[in-house]
């Protein structure tokens, strides 16, 4: 609720939507026009999020075509299911360079709830009592350069739009320093994901939720959870804000 001053402040200032640029009476940072346009993944596959179509869902032998990709039927990854409610495109794209790139960290609330509100219900509320939410790591140099851990302060604010508090553990650590992802092509991307990760002991028996920004290629999410693999997780998950479509070329904010 606004108080008295907030709103002399926000008659005084209008908000200004950080997407369309224009003015807007909502309490958010972008207005409500552009909430509802932001690109959703609806139709993806469900254990590495790439969005899929009637094309190029590999068409099952009994009943209707599969949910997984071809990639994840070739070399299916540790973790079992990823949740990546928005496509890294126009709109998300913009938000996600503001905050991770130009230093905006107090958008993370806002990222936090676009994704509670566009993630499906019985995924986000039917999580085992061994959930914990564990950060996928950037490197500690990039994080200083950054000034704030991002996929920290998104598993932290994620964890406040669950209605279970779940801990917000930091598990995982990035051993390897090397060239941005975004600097880097799909292959070696690739090649450069394995083993980059060290993983706690308290992984051991419990459903691990790695979070992170946005999903690409999937190599990080792949050698993090391989790591939680490797500790005794008993179950992986993925969450992410965006998920980059297979034929867009940007590399902007990529994983």
């Amino acid at each position: 609720m606004l108080t008295g001053t907030s709103k002399l402040v926000r008659w005084l200032s209008p908000p200004c939507c950080l997407i369309c640029k224009e003015v807007h009476g909502g309490q958010r940072a972008i207005c409500l026009l552009c909430e509802m346009k932001l690109p959703q993944n609806t139709l993806s596959c469900r254990q590495c999020g790439l969005p899929l179509s009637t094309k190029i869902r590999r068409p099952s032998t009994q009943g209707p075509p599969s949910e997984r990709c071809h990639a994840c039927y070739r070399h299916p990854p540790h973790f079992s299911q990823t949740l990546a409610p928005f496509l890294m495109q126009t709109g998300m794209r913009e938000l996600i360079q503001l905050w991770k790139f130009r230093g905006q960290s107090q958008l993370t609330p806002l990222l936090a709830a676009l994704f509670e509100s566009a993630a499906p219900f019985e995924y986000t509320r039917s999580l085992p009592e061994s959930a914990v939410l564990v950060p996928v790591p950037t490197q500690w140099r990039r994080q200083i350069r950054r000034g704030f851990d991002h996929t920290w302060l998104l598993a932290e604010a994620l964890r406040w739009q669950l209605p279970d508090k779940y801990e917000v553990k930091p598990w995982l650590q990035n051993t390897r320093y090397q060239t941005p992802q975004h600097q880097l092509n799909r292959r070696t991307r690739i090649q450069r994901g394995a083993d980059r990760f060290v993983v706690h002991r308290g992984v051991a028996g419990r459903h691990i939720i790695l979070i992170d920004d946005v999903m690409t290629t999937g190599s990080t999410a792949r050698s993090a959870a391989a790591a939680c693999v490797k500790g005794g997780a008993e179950s992986i998950s993925v969450w992410c804000l965006a998920r980059t479509p297979p034929e867009d070329k940007t590399t902007d904010a990529l994983r």
